[in-house]
């Protein structure tokens, strides 16, 4: 295979376990699984091409039935066949509106679909039907959305198959049906094999430069950097920092940085989406540091806020927040800050300056006190004391506490 085109499906989904059928990834699931008489769901269909020619995928459904001998079907798609061209090493996904039909009955039911792929020339292979990836990380245990399975690479493997089969659940039903429902499918691009081109280029000007990139990301002027910035950032999403809380993001934000620079792997994943972002825009590479801070901040924020979620699970030995949760602030967090969109300030504090309570005496700048830090993040929280009055908030108040004292006691 001289060309390995990285896996994308992984940086959407937990695909650790997926289909393939001649040539094509498949990567399927129903949203909602659990749907009322005269509702509706989406089949979703993630369809990543491992070879390097045009291929023509075709999904013929088997729908359940009211009965086994002469039943009706229960749910209703738009076409009896789906076909959808994929261009080489394409990857996109397949939006399958699906609805119940009137004489659906109640319970556990499956959809199962036929498929099967037809290249217009003699493929190759680009993409692995296995991988054990090169992400290895004790604090981030979830890298949906992060840029790090398509950089570094996440374990998966692909089974073969011509069949696959979906279990749904069919439970109460609407009060009224919407007559107008559409049931056109819709394909959504999602890669090719231009950005294929674009992060190989950035993956080769860091590997060149390598060295002098880490070199010139030392950590004060980069505390410094990132200090300014996080002030700068969070003030333009309606949530001005108290110096307490600036000192406490510039060194969970420094934090970050450092980690990832602790291997080869891992530094692949903090700079490689900013140098393609940078090179994207025509924006000048030849200051790391400058990277970092002005095309890069959005991408170190997301692994900032990943990384605080790894952090807390540390210090507490449990997750306080499910995977779906933790996504969603990340999300929130990142996208809030990169659109000057106005962010709750209680989501700088989940799990960022959590985070950076917990770590604070780890990143200890010239003439700082250990406990410098850490009792400015105190004066900073009491004045949000509205915040966190909220009872809403009041586990993640005590978490707090619990790991500031963490952290006095270091």
């Amino acid at each position: 295979m001289a060309i390995d085109y990285p896996d994308i499906i992984s940086e959407y989904m937990d695909a650790s376990k997926r289909y393939e059928t001649d040539g094509v990834q498949i990567f399927p699931y129903l949203e909602p699984a659990e749907i009322p008489v005269g509702g509706m769901c989406n089949l979703a269909l993630f369809l990543q091409s491992a070879v390097d020619v045009p291929v023509e995928l075709t999904l013929r459904p088997e729908l359940p039935q009211t009965s086994r001998f002469r039943g009706t079907p229960m749910l209703a798609i738009g076409q009896p066949e789906l076909s959808v061209s994929l261009e080489p090493a394409q990857v996109g996904i397949l939006f399958v509106p699906v609805r119940t039909t009137p004489g659906a009955k109640e319970g556990r039911h499956q959809m199962h679909l036929n498929v099967s792929a037809t290249a217009q020339e003699q493929p190759t292979r680009v993409r692995s039907p296995e991988t054990a990836g090169r992400f290895r990380s004790q604090l981030i245990d979830d890298v949906v959305g992060l840029d790090l399975a398509r950089i570094i690479g996440v374990p998966y493997k692909a089974t073969p198959t011509d069949k696959i089969s979906l279990p749904l659940r069919i439970r109460g039903k609407v009060e009224s049906i919407d007559q107008g429902q559409n049931l056109a499918t819709r394909f959504q691009a999602l890669w090719s094999r231009e950005d294929g081109d674009r992060q190989i280029g950035a993956l080769q000007e860091v590997s060149q430069r390598r060295a002098n990139i880490i070199d010139q990301l030392q950590i004060e002027p980069l505390y410094v950097a990132l200090f300014v910035e996080g002030q700068r950032r969070f003030a333009g999403a309606g949530l001005p920092l108290r110096i307490g809380e600036a000192v406490a993001l510039g060194k969970i934000l420094t934090y970050t940085v450092q980690h990832f620079l602790t291997s080869g792997d891992l530094q692949d994943g903090l700079l490689v989406p900013m140098w393609e972002l940078a090179n994207e825009y025509e924006l000048p590479t030849g200051d790391p540091l400058w990277v970092v801070r002005n095309v890069g901040f959005h991408h170190l924020l997301r692994l900032s806020v990943a990384l605080s979620f790894g952090l807390v699970r540390q210090a507490l030995g449990i997750h306080p927040w499910n995977v779906e949760e933790r996504r969603a602030v990340i999300s929130l967090v990142a996208n809030s800050v990169e659109s000057r969109q106005t962010l709750p300030p209680e989501f700088l504090y989940i799990p960022l300056l959590m985070a950076g309570a917990f770590i604070s005496q780890q990143v200890i700048m010239d003439g700082e006190e250990g406990e410098d830090s850490r009792r400015l993040l105190e004066k900073a929280k009491a004045a949000r004391a509205d915040v966190f009055d909220d009872p809403d908030l009041a586990e993640a108040n005590l978490i707090f506490d619990r790991l500031m004292d963490a952290a006095s006691q270091a």
